[in-house]
């Protein structure tokens, strides 16, 4: 696979074809599934009564998403949430970042725009497919929730079933197609069509459907989902787009054995955005952006600056810094006696080439107001995913009602983006593969229940992380004037030596470049293979009004791992070359819960877990392995409470968690220990049958200790060393960070709110022979800094949405609004959060027309 640039138009045609192809397809499906069910057949009979529930905002049902065991959210001695089906379409549910305001524990900082993954307690949460961890998304790709049929939230680490994870938690998807079990003795094909168009060019046509089929005397079903988008968006230049699609089936081989298959397949060229650069607090309070144009750096006449231009490619400058002396930053260190500058405190030595390195002014200075639909986009970004996942169960059960469970799990993806200040990726066939088998069985005697499951499972993680960021700059761009050839850094080629000829010294090493031009490399490429053997039990024990839950895994972890990136005079940048270790680790989980009378639920719950120490991609870290740091462990105590009363009408949960972790951050993967602990709040309310009400409410506070690499705040360091913004703006300044504190010191983690409210309330009522449904909230985010230095202070704010439908027999329609007041507020970046901030979308609405065929 290559990297290379792509326009930013699209292939409407192509898309067109494909949306028309979806709805022939979706529409000839019942006249085919009438000829695959003979009319004839004994077919179970399903009797649909009316749900006072309407929005399914209650968890009343079991589930073996959490733990491996069925057991109700009440029940689940662990902070969990539940999104089902219902809530997602009724509240016009998209992305990941819809989720905060129905969770607890929530808040998604901007991972340059991409929504693909969820912040728990402060912590990136693993993704999972039905129980299964798949590949991470370091923003690669948006995650689609109208394609589920569930989705839980796990707070704290995973269960010990699913192996090793996060301890800041885990969203569980469960696909659309998982639930062919319940269309398989429907008495004919059904399904729906659908299409959402909104503001900004939003265009989605979706579609599903379900029939039943018999093999011989086996019945099964067969479920299909499809979802296309070719949208516009409220940022200039971005216009994402994607294709969806799930397909499914089970049958029952026999009354005691059942398989089920699964695909899904997903395909996204959404680029990333990044937001505002040079931000300042009058950026944030007012809207006032300074203007000006780079530094001139483009002498080869090209569209962007390529490595000969953004730096000074020669065998004096260390293989640390790729052979090249950069032209477009500064890095700092503590001070050794030249090049004296001054941070929060602390005495620097930034090293260039001459006594203010930091100093690399802008031309034509002003200001302006800039809106929120301006970022850093450039039409040069690209991004490309492609992924495939694939699941395969077969389910036994013995006639002493013992289950035999074996499964398989298969991810897959490929991927590659550019951004043009300065940041290349590359991940090729990225594959995870997993082979699962368990066995649930009940024990009872005297009084005591207990549901078990023991198993064994192997995970393989094959991964390959291409990154280029070398001279990644920020704040030289004018985002009022867009991009130029002087501040668009040339995007990472997969061969940037071809052609190139070297000087070099008496021993044959390579010095200077004596003829040739260089293209930009990657300076990290980080392959790993990464083996886990695990051995699990868990024990849900019941002991009349009280239950004991046990779980504790052992996993053998086999690693190797090499980085074979090289720099631009084509030296490696690692010298330790191919490395590897086996280690085995225990984690487990031990929960006491109370069940009483009057329907509360207290709990107590301690965890311990280890994990894979890994880089954004899930992929092990070379020069972890030598140093035996490519584990960590994270521990969890959490208390609380939950209730469901008042005739099941009311479900609330109160959690306390306190949990420490050592963990891998920023770009450079620095060892991180972060303190975490807070309080949960969460309330669903069924009032009346028509009113209901969803509220959540979180207070935490987030620490970590770590010399993480920072790109220092220009404005700010401008300020503290005697100097206006745009002296600075046209280069960056980075450290350590403990260069910028003293080694050790615990900050408080930038860009995550200690407060967050969330208030939503539904209604629904019989009109015309059909039913009209609305929905209206608001979620409070307090001030934050947007960095962990509290260069910016990023105000307080509240966001409204609403919606309002009807449904009359097949047909459905909702209108839905995002952001009523036009509130303007701000995110901080999960990378680079001194210098990055996201502002927010104007109000967007959106109509989405359904129509259901079939029985």
């Amino acid at each position: 696979m290559s990297v290379r640039p792509r326009g930013v138009s699209k292939a409407r045609c192509k898309t067109a074809a494909k949306l028309f192809g979806l709805a022939w397809v979706i529409f000839s499906m019942p006249v085919f599934g009438d000829e695959a069910v003979d009319s004839g057949e004994n077919i179970e009979e399903v009797v649909v009564t009316a749900k006072r529930d309407y929005f399914s905002i209650l968890p009343n049902q079991a589930s073996d998403s959490s733990f491996g065991l069925d057991m109700s959210l009440v029940d689940t001695p662990r902070s969990v949430s539940e999104v089902r089906e219902d809530l997602i379409q009724k509240f016009a549910l998209r992305s990941v970042d819809d989720l905060v305001r129905l969770t607890p524990g929530a808040f998604t900082s901007s991972f340059f725009g991409i929504r693909g993954a969820m912040d728990i307690r402060g912590e990136p949460a693993d993704n999972y497919f039905r129980g299964f961890r798949r590949i991470a998304n370091p923003g690669a790709f948006n995650t689609i929730v109208r394609g589920a049929e569930r989705l839980e939230i796990l707070r704290g680490p995973v269960s010990p079933l699913y192996g090793t994870g996060s301890i800041g938690g885990q969203l569980n998807y469960i696909p659309k197609s998982s639930k062919s079990d319940g269309s398989k003795y429907i008495s004919g094909p059904s399904g729906d069509l659908g299409v959402t168009v909104g503001s900004y060019s939003q265009q989605i046509v979706f579609g599903e459907f379900g029939m039943p089929f018999t093999v011989g005397e086996s019945q099964g079903g067969l479920q299909i989902f499809a979802e296309v988008e070719d949208s516009g968006s409220f940022y200039d230049l971005y216009e994402p787009s994607s294709e969806l699609l799930q397909v499914a089936f089970d049958i029952d081989v026999s009354d005691s054995t059942t398989l089920e298959f699964g695909l899904q397949y997903q395909s996204s060229d959404s680029i990333q955005v990044p937001g505002w650069t040079r931000v300042t607090q009058d950026l944030v309070d007012n809207g006032t952006v300074i203007t000006g144009a780079p530094p001139v750096r483009n002498r080869n006449g090209g569209v962007d600056l390529r490595p000969n231009e953004s730096g000074f490619p020669t065998s004096a400058a260390g293989v640390s810094i790729n052979n090249s002396f950069s032209g477009v930053g500064t890095f700092c260190i503590p001070f050794i006696g030249f090049n004296r500058a001054t941070y929060n405190g602390q005495e620097l030595t930034c090293l260039g080439g001459n006594s203010t390195p930091w100093i690399s002014p802008l031309t034509n200075v002003g200001t302006a107001q800039i809106s929120h639909d301006v970022t850093f986009i450039d039409p040069q970004d690209y991004a490309d995913t492609d992924v495939y996942t694939v699941y395969f169960d077969v389910t036994h059960t013995f006639s002493n009602d013992v289950t035999w469970k074996n499964q398989l799990f298969f991810d897959y993806m490929d991927h590659t983006k550019y951004q043009s200040w300065g940041f290349t990726a590359l991940y090729p066939d990225a594959t995870v593969f997993e082979l699962r088998s368990s066995l649930i069985f009940e024990y009872e005697s005297d009084g005591i229940l207990a549901e078990n499951i023991v198993g064994l499972s192997y995970r393989r993680e094959d991964l390959d992380k291409k990154h280029a960021f070398f001279d990644e700059t920020f704040d030289f761009r004018d985002m009022i004037v867009g991009p130029t050839p002087d501040d668009r850094i040339a995007p990472a080629v997969e061969n940037p030596l071809e052609g190139v000829v070297y000087n070099t010294d008496e021993a044959g090493n390579n010095t200077t470049i004596a003829s040739g031009d260089p293209g930009r490399n990657f300076n990290q490429e980080e392959i790993s293979v990464a083996d886990t053997v695990g051995v699990f039990f868990m024990s849900n024990i019941e002991i009349e009004d009280v239950t004991i839950l046990l779980g504790a895994r052992y996993d053998k972890f086999d690693v190797e791992a090499e980085d074979i990136a090289v720099t631009l005079l084509n030296n490696p940048w690692s010298d330790l070359g191919k490395v590897s270790d086996s280690v085995g680790e225990w984690s487990y989980n031990v929960s006491l819960s109370y069940r009483s009378e009057s329907g509360f639920v207290p709990y107590a719950t301690y965890a311990v877990a280890n994990s894979l120490n890994a880089n954004q991609l899930g992929g092990v870290i070379p020069a972890s392995v030598p140093t035996d740091e490519y584990l960590a462990e994270s521990e969890l105590s959490e208390i609380g409470f939950k209730f469901l009363g008042f005739d099941d009408r009311i479900y609330a949960a109160l959690t306390y968690y306190d949990q420490e972790k050592t963990e891998r951050s920023g770009q450079l993967s620095s060892v991180t220990q972060t303190f975490s602990k807070g309080v949960e709040f969460e309330l669903r309310a069924l009032i009346t049958d028509q009113l209901s009400i969803i509220a959540t409410a979180t207070h935490s506070e987030i620490d970590e200790i770590g010399n993480i690499f920072t790109v220092i705040n220009g404005a700010d360091f401008a300020a503290q060393n005697g100097l206006t913004p745009d002296q600075v703006y046209g280069g960056r300044i980075s450290a350590d960070r403990d260069t910028l504190t003293g080694p050790g010191a615990k900050l408080e983690r930038g860009g995550l709110p200690d407060n967050i409210v969330s208030l939503y309330g539904t209604w629904t009522q019989e009109l015309f022979g059909g039913e009209v449904n609305a929905s209206l909230g608001f979620t409070w985010v307090e001030e934050t800094h947007m960095d962990a230095m509290r260069s910016v202070l990023l105000p307080d704010y509240v966001v409204w949405t609403g919606s309002v439908g009807y449904i009359n027999d097949r047909f459905s329609a909702l209108l839905q609004a995002n952001n009523l007041t036009d509130e303007e507020y701000y995110t901080s970046a999960d990378l680079f959060e001194s210098v990055v901030v996201k502002p927010s979308e104007g109000p967007t609405v959106s109509l989405t027309l359904r129509y259901a065929f079939g029985d």
